[in-house]
């Protein structure tokens, strides 16, 4: 009785539930170190993007613990930045409905909403065009089971998207189509630094987008 006396707990419905939905989407994940609470991890290039995951998470009540770490990665020759939470009980709720047998796979019972789409676009949306092409987005759900992606696919067509799973590497496609709705469904980007993303403009490469918006250093 003494362990669930001493646990931190937060609120996790609405904005908060929806906004790590889409982070666990996304590059996000929930690890545990003990059967009753879990925390929050993410890791990103930017350190622009995790100031904005540990203010937003503070937002939502869910604190930072410790430091954020810089971290070397050396097979991309680049340095990389870490956030973890605090570990709460509620976190734990949420971990054992992504991570079923220890795999991390969408929950049957996920609805996509504007935020969610948007978290999930960030961590894991690309913004494709050819050279003669508009652009079309691809979102990645390589890692996920293909029971789960055909269920997102059903979501985004019942949304109004047109949208695809592609069997050879079991990706999302939204077409041409339906890219600028996407776009101004999820609404505006939070932070500068993935701008690009949501760059529309014909015509340009992925690096001109990308090289407008992110500050090489």
């Amino acid at each position: 009785m003494s362990n669930y006396k001493h646990m931190k707990t937060c609120n996790l419905y609405g904005e908060s539930l929806d906004w790590i939905n889409g982070e666990l989407l996304g590059d996000g994940c929930i690890q545990t170190r003990s059967q009753l609470t879990g925390y929050f991890v993410y890791t990103s290039k930017y350190l622009e993007y995790i100031k904005y995951v540990s203010d937003t998470l503070q937002r939502f009540g869910i604190d930072r613990a410790g430091k954020i770490r810089k971290n070397f990665n050396s097979k991309f020759n680049k340095y990389t930045y870490q956030y973890g939470s605090c570990s709460y009980y509620e976190l734990k709720i949420l971990q054992e409905a992504w991570y079923l047998d220890g795999i991390k796979d969408v929950p049957m019972d996920i609805k996509l909403t504007p935020l969610v789409c948007r978290q999930w676009y960030i961590g894991d949306g690309n913004l494709y065009q050819g050279k003669e092409c508009r652009p079309s987005i691809t979102l990645a759900t390589c890692s996920f089971s293909i029971s789960a992606v055909n269920r997102l696919v059903k979501q985004l067509i019942s949304m109004g998207f047109h949208s695809t799973r592609k069997p050879s590497n079991n990706v999302i496609h939204i077409s041409t189509y339906s890219t600028s709705a996407f776009i101004n469904y999820i609404g505006k980007c939070p932070v500068d630094c993935y701008k690009y993303k949501w760059d529309l403009t014909l015509h340009k490469t992925f690096r001109e987008r990308r090289e407008t918006y992110v500050n090489p250093t």
